[in-house]
């Protein structure tokens, strides 16, 4: 077997290794339906970017958490960037020793350097790395995070939860020939619990093999508005501040600094990140019928967002979800 290694960014994916006993136990079949309690529940967690009767496109695992160490960086940054300039006033105006000024230059440069290689996950990258599921002709695009497009079909992934630092995603493993050793690996949409990834992965179960595609776009409440564009600075803040119910304004007062923080490094990642562009021969696989009845994306995103994020939207809106 090859040299173990790591692929991805944010949350890298052990590769070249054999299946682990939890992600067997875990495995999610193509052609089988997921139950609980006698009754299967599909969930999208807000992760779809546009839906029609060719395609499903979700953004990467890693979306949801841009500006999340950036901004940790840039608060580390800034008190450092404190504390030297501090010790520079200090050092010229005690003696103004070149080998203290020198000394501290040196810490400076590793710094900085040491800062840039890790706020280089985020920035001067994608601004998403999304999968693409062609229902039409049964085949999976996940655009990698280093850049390459990788095809395959549908029924040849082993999808199964893979856990990284107490977090759980729903991943999808290309094995070797053997059906045991780990060859490749993508996560996509939604970090949780063992039971929302199952509700998520009979979302997408249901898309690639169910004929219900109507019943599946009136799940989908919001998408994030990054099909043709970059993600604006409002939506980001608003995709982090996102609520599942009213207690959360409970603690938005004393999380406010952390959210501008984040969001404010989110819009740089944005900013300073290219869009991923599909191959040629990716989109002549995925030609959308003018008259597609089903065509989910940015549009049908509520018009009163804020209160759809601080989860207030009037009780008769919220009952038709």
């Amino acid at each position: 077997m090859a040299k173990k290694n790591r692929v991805g960014l944010l949350s890298p994916f052990t590769v070249n290794r054999p299946l682990n006993r939890r992600e067997k136990q875990h495995h999610y079949r193509q052609g089988q339906i997921k139950k609980h309690g006698g009754e299967a529940a599909v969930l999208n967690f807000d992760t779809v970017i546009t839906m029609n009767s060719t395609y499903l496109e979700v953004v990467d695992n890693d979306y949801e958490k841009i500006g999340q160490l950036s901004s940790l960086l840039m608060v580390f940054f800034i008190i450092f960037m404190t504390f030297l300039i501090a010790m520079i006033i200090g050092t010229i105006s005690r003696d103004g020793s070149l080998i203290s000024l020198f000394f501290l230059s040196v810490l400076c440069i590793s710094f900085l350097f040491i800062l840039g290689k890790f706020i280089l996950f985020e920035w001067f990258r994608k601004t998403h790395y999304p999968v693409r599921f062609n229902r039409q002709k049964q085949l999976v695009h996940v655009y990698q995070t280093n850049n390459q497009i990788l095809t395959l079909p549908w029924k040849d992934i082993y999808f199964t939860t893979y856990e990284w630092r107490n977090n759980v995603n729903l991943v999808g493993h290309i094995l070797d020939k053997d059906g045991e050793t780990v060859l490749n690996t993508f996560g996509f949409g939604y970090w949780g619990d063992k039971l929302e990834l199952d509700h998520y992965w009979e979302f997408i179960r249901c898309y690639m093999e169910e004929d219900c595609l109507e019943e599946l776009a009136d799940t989908v409440t919001l998408c994030p508005p990054i099909a043709n564009k970059k993600e604006s600075y409002v939506f980001g803040l608003q995709y982090i501040i996102k609520m599942e119910s009213r207690l959360a304004w409970i603690f938005i007062i004393f999380m406010l600094p952390i959210y501008f923080m984040e969001s404010l490094a989110r819009f740089i990642a944005m900013q300073t990140s290219k869009m991923p562009q599909w191959s040629q021969e990716v989109l002549d696989d995925c030609i959308v019928s003018p008259n597609d009845p089903i065509q989910v994306d940015a549009r049908i995103n509520p018009p009163h967002l804020w209160r759809y994020v601080l989860a207030n939207e009037p009780l008769d809106i919220y009952q038709a979800r």
